[in-house]
């Protein structure tokens, strides 16, 4: 055997390991199997950037959406989404220097004829601004904001999987 082949053979060795063992990556896969189907979501506008990731990412982990009420199997109710943005320092020239970025959301679940107390998800982040450049500081804070979307949703999903 080759010195490449030997290489080749020993990857494809721990590939195989690391699969058999039940290692994935975080939020590759969350089984929300045990919720009945199919899935209402309501609360939350469907064009916009919260509902499309919550859309995007209850499918991919296998969950069945249903826009009608009489069809669904459980609800999840988003009862408040928020976005807030709080001023931490200001720089030598009295300009911001620092803010802390919040996304929130309060949801319920109702399932089986039994609803789940309202629960509260934060994800926090701190966004630096540096000097003058105005378009970095708007990019880097949509960047931001998308990052911790996706992040809220995670952690939702997970909360509904460990249900």
């Amino acid at each position: 055997m080759s010195f490449p082949a030997y290489r080749l053979s020993l990857l494809l060795v721990l590939a195989l390991l690391l699969s058999a063992c039940g290692f994935h990556l975080r939020g590759t896969h969350t089984d929300l199997s045990h919720l009945p189907q199919p899935l209402q979501l309501v609360g939350v506008a469907p064009y916009s950037d919260l509902g499309r990731e919550l859309r995007r990412q209850l499918r991919e982990a296998g969950v069945r959406l249903d826009e009608r009420a009489e069809g669904a199997g459980s609800v999840l109710r988003i009862a408040d989404a928020r976005s807030e943005r709080r001023l931490l320092s200001l720089d030598a020239r009295n300009r911001a220097a620092e803010y802390e970025l919040s996304e929130m959301l309060r949801y319920s679940l109702r399932s089986g004829g039994q609803t789940t107390p309202q629960r509260t998800l934060r994800v926090t982040r701190l966004l630096l601004q540096p000097g003058d450049e105005l378009l970095a500081r708007q990019r880097e804070e949509r960047r931001l904001r998308e990052e911790m979307r996706r992040e809220l949703v995670r952690q939702l999903i997970q909360q509904l999987a460990a249900r």
